[in-house]
């Protein structure tokens, strides 16, 4: 089924979805245009959290370590309600090599991406506007509008990165009901005189008022910079309306601690849209991140969550692409995204609210729940993973065995969790992974027999175990068959005898 020549592949939009997708693609061996209607990258960015599993993602597309040298380190997170701290957390437990967020303006991450996918021999073609897709058969048909004209492009795949008004989305089809939140919010890059960690965040609640306080980048000798973000009224703000004077009065109300703004860089003004799209994929256009899903950025998810689209989607692509599975592969994008998409939007949607609580009696309930779930540790074993985006559970599809037991933690082995890079010996676990295929782990036994291996499809790694650490270290008491994808997800939990299991699951 393979073929030598891939399928041509347009990605429409060089925000971080775009982009990442795009490098996924490449390092695979599948090129791909990129086309983008900006004519430059923006200086300015509402996204600027990157939590652990998208930090794995970016390492996997090789920009990780400078996103770390260039962003400034996350360590945990204060809630403070009336006053007082309601909850906190730390990130530091968690079973990642990056056990920490990561702030890094979004204007930053594209530049990081952007320099890779041209190491990797692509490029970005910017002031090149999707104006309408039309599917064709096997093929879809773009329409481009650029400043010398309009250009007619031909792909055999479309995936539109294109943002919450995606033209591709729009012009293939896919409704998205979107709606706005009542409330309009400020945010902010500023200067402070504070005594706040800066490795924290920190949100202040009182009222329904809120006070979200990030570190945003250390910027030499004039300290650090922050972003601050107030919910104002019910109305969309004007920035020209909110001075510094004005500003720092109302961060100064809200804070449970002295602060002062002493100085504001960039002021801009937002109401919370939400949406979710009907599908993800139709035919042979897809869709991903702001053109798929939009929500609050309650929990900084909205970047996180357009990456794991890009994770998800781009080896299955890659697949398809180079004939190594069929079209049918790209059904289980939909089927495994769009649901992780939905819980992120009721998600936020639920943070929000309750951050934005009015009445002294739900806000007392509020806070004797977040004490009752701080003592019983549901925090750390339960949100933080699934702030980090670690505990996150791939449903049952097409590349993905049902799962015996639904556990809730991201150290948890059956079908569909995660993978933890945990140690084996003086390795990490993933280090021991195919880089860009699946991998079959043997924890508690040596090898298949010539028998059982020749079932495999061709060029799948094997992990055996004749120590036995790769089981002590996963916490497995017997032996076991472990069929891990190439985005680190476990399609397949078994009996260390059936590598036909695993043979009928892997695509070809």
């Amino acid at each position: 089924m393979s073929k030598s020549t891939p399928d041509p592949i347009i990605v429409v939009g060089a925000g971080p979805t775009g982009l990442a997708l795009a490098c996924d693609l490449y390092r695979r061996g599948v090129p791909c245009r990129v086309v983008e209607a900006a004519g430059e990258r923006g200086t300015r960015s509402k996204a600027i959290a990157i939590w652990p599993r998208v930090l794995e993602i970016l390492d996997g597309l090789g920009v990780a370590e400078a996103a770390v040298r260039r962003g400034v380190r996350l360590h945990g997170s204060t809630v403070w309600s009336r006053g007082r701290p309601a909850l906190g957390f730390r990130l530091d437990t968690l079973r990642t090599r990056f056990p920490f967020g990561l702030v890094l303006p979004q204007y930053e991450t594209e530049a990081l991406l952007e320099r890779r996918l041209a190491d990797l021999g692509g490029k970005v073609e910017r002031g090149m506007r999707c104006v309408a897709v039309r599917q064709e058969g096997r093929a879809v048909s773009v329409r481009l509008a650029h400043p010398s004209g309009a250009e007619e492009a031909t792909a055999a795949w479309v995936v539109g990165c294109d943002g919450a008004a995606s033209a591709v989305r729009e012009s293939a089809g896919i409704r998205m009901h979107q709606r706005l939140e009542p409330a309009g919010w400020i945010a902010a890059d500023v200067r402070l005189d504070t005594a706040l960690d800066p490795d924290g965040v920190n949100y202040f609640l009182a009222g329904g008022r809120v006070l979200h306080v990030v570190p945003l980048l250390d910027r030499g000798p004039d300290g650090m910079l922050w972003r601050i973000t107030m919910n104002v009224g019910r109305v969309r703000p004007d920035p020209d309306e909110w001075p510094l004077e004005r500003l720092a009065a109302q961060a100064a109300r809200r804070a449970a601690v002295p602060l002062r703004v002493t100085e504001a860089q960039w002021v801009t003004g937002f109401r919370v849209r939400q949406g979710l799209a009907a599908h993800f994929r139709d035919n042979r256009v897809l869709i991903a991140g702001d053109a798929a899903h939009v929500h609050s950025p309650a929990g900084a998810q909205g970047i996180n969550a357009g990456l794991q689209d890009a994770a998800n989607l781009g080896w299955k692509l890659a697949r398809v692409a180079l004939g190594r599975a069929g079209d049918e592969l790209l059904t289980s994008y939909d089927t495994e995204r769009r649901p992780a998409a939905r819980a992120t939007v009721r998600a936020t949607d639920r943070a929000t609210r309750a951050g934005t609580l009015r009445l002294p009696a739900a806000v007392a309930a509020r806070d004797a729940l977040w004490r009752f779930a701080q003592r019983r540790d549901l925090i750390e074993r339960r949100v933080v993973p699934a702030l980090a985006g670690l505990s996150a559970r791939q449903p049952r599809s097409t590349v993905m065995a049902a799962p015996r037991v639904r556990l809730l933690t991201e150290a948890s082995l059956s079908a569909g969790s995660r993978l933890p890079d945990v140690r084996v010996g003086d390795d990490a676990l993933w280090d021991l992974l195919a880089p860009l295929d699946y991998t079959i782990l043997l924890p508690g036994r040596q090898h298949f027999d010539k028998a059982e291996a020749a079932r495999l499809p061709a060029g799948i790694r094997v992990v055996d175990d004749p120590s036995g650490r790769l089981a002590e270290a996963l916490g497995l008491r017997g032996a076991a068959l472990i069929v891990v994808r190439p985005d680190r997800y476990i399609a397949l939990r078994g009996p260390a005898d059936r590598p036909d299991l695993a043979a009928r699951l892997i695509p070809v």
